[in-house]
């Protein structure tokens, strides 16, 4: 009892570090943004717009789940004393490797494309794979770190790449950076920078890292978390890519204005997820079924009722608040924040279940869930945007978003249930 009493402490603390360094390191990249909007024209920052937007999806993607099966093994080595190496050195050159690969076919791509602009489209592609592999590395630290429980370093890296921003918004609001490839070219040059501060001192097992205690499943395992991190990028992106390829450019405004409102709502949940991954990766959760079934209870119980008080709040509140933000400019908005607010709650009640699924090892499963109903969602909300609005879109991709993490938590339960409810195997 006293064992999970300092757990829980441990993990409390975490979320309070993490999530008052994430909220530092946000209000970093917001003043950084409001420096490149002053400082950039309009099609310098459109430029830095959408080489940050692919980056970010391409880092998350491609290297998500490499990241997330090293997480997962340092995490449970570290609950259970284990001191072999883990292949910290594997995970990066993983990461990088295939972030190159893809860079690579994507400038060929380009050059056998041709045209006018193959010059400067190969320049944002190369710059862009430079910033992925920058981002993919600080990603990868920031979750040595968490699997380690160091969640206060790892939020401070979170920080400094806040400032690496910061950094190089100045200039651009100085004047001495003002062309969209010139400013990017700064941001990756940052950003692989504080890769390498971050990474360096983890390799100081040299050549070892590169194949220390990793099974042989872990490229297999990888596969799969790398096909469910992009079926996840895939749900952050996909109503907004539908909504801009077949409705108008108010549609995209207002459903763009409600993305924004209920990122305010969502705040918690990234710090929340950080700490989870990791109290999913430990070693009680993970021998023990019948302690996965009380964990997925537990939480249910008691996020619920808070969680249901705040987004009914918020729902209230939304047909008042939002025409005073945007002076009435975009009412398809208030409708479309009350229907993301559901799948919001589920999300917040549903937490674990992603990360037990992983404790469990049904990688082609969670794989599985995410993928197909990714594929449900993009051809219903693009038929529906066909023929109904900006609403209609919502609705649809709300829908599927909120099956999404209850399917996830019944199968979790489910097969966690299965488990507990077996015979112990004789000694």
């Amino acid at each position: 009892m006293t064992k999970l009493r300092d757990k829980t402490s441990t993990f409390r603390r975490g979320f309070v570090s993490t999530f008052v360094l994430d909220v530092l390191g946000r209000g970093f990249s917001a003043l950084a943004t409001i420096f490149f909007i002053r400082g950039l024209g309009t099609e310098s920052f459109a430029y830095l717009v959408l080489f940050l937007n692919i980056g970010q999806f391409a880092g998350a993607a491609l290297t998500g789940g490499i990241r997330m099966r090293y997480m997962r093994t340092e995490a449970e080595r570290v609950s259970r004393g284990d001191d072999r190496e883990t292949g910290f050195g594997l995970a990066v050159a993983s990461s990088l490797l295939l972030v190159l690969s893809v860079g690579t076919l994507a400038i060929a791509g380009v050059a056998i494309a041709g045209g006018a602009s193959t010059g400067s489209s190969a320049l944002f592609v190369a710059l862009t794979a430079a910033y992925t592999a920058g981002y993919a590395a600080v990603e990868l630290g920031i979750y040595h770190h968490q699997a380690h429980l160091s969640f206060a370093r790892a939020g401070w890296i979170g920080v400094g790449r806040g400032g690496a921003l910061i950094v190089v918004a100045i200039t651009a609001l100085s004047g001495l950076v003002d062309a969209g490839a010139a400013t990017a070219a700064a941001v990756a040059g940052a950003t692989c920078l504080l890769g390498v501060v971050v990474c360096r001192p983890l390799l100081r097992g040299g050549l070892r890292s590169l194949t220390g205690g990793m099974s042989q499943e872990f490229g297999r395992e990888s596969g799969w978390l790398t096909l469910y991190y992009l079926a996840s990028a895939g749900f952050a992106y996909a109503d907004i890519f539908i909504v801009a390829g077949f409705l108008n450019d108010e549609a995209v405004a207002s459903y763009g204005a409600a993305l924004r409102y209920i990122a305010i709502v969502m705040g918690p949940l990234p710090s929340l997820l950080a700490v989870m991954r990791v109290r999913t990766s430990q070693s009680d959760l993970i021998d023990s079924a019948a302690a996965q079934v009380d964990m997925l209870g537990r939480w249910f119980r008691q996020s619920i009722l808070p969680v249901s008080g705040l987004i009914g709040i918020a729902a209230i509140a939304a047909p008042f608040v939002i025409p005073w933000i945007d002076g009435g400019r975009y009412p398809d908005s208030i409708p479309i924040f009350e229907l993301m607010l559901v799948p919001a709650l589920i999300n917040y009640a549903t937490l674990p279940s992603s990360g037990l699924l992983m404790s469990q090892k049904r990688y082609p499963l969670l794989a599985g869930i995410y993928g197909s109903l990714l594929a449900v969602q993009l051809l219903a909300a693009g038929g529906i945007a066909t023929v109904a609005g900006v609403v209609a879109v919502a609705a649809v991709a709300c829908g599927v978003a909120a099956i999404e993490p209850a399917v996830v938590a019944v199968v979790a339960a489910r097969l966690a249930r299965r488990a507990a409810s077996e015979p112990a195997p004789a000694a």
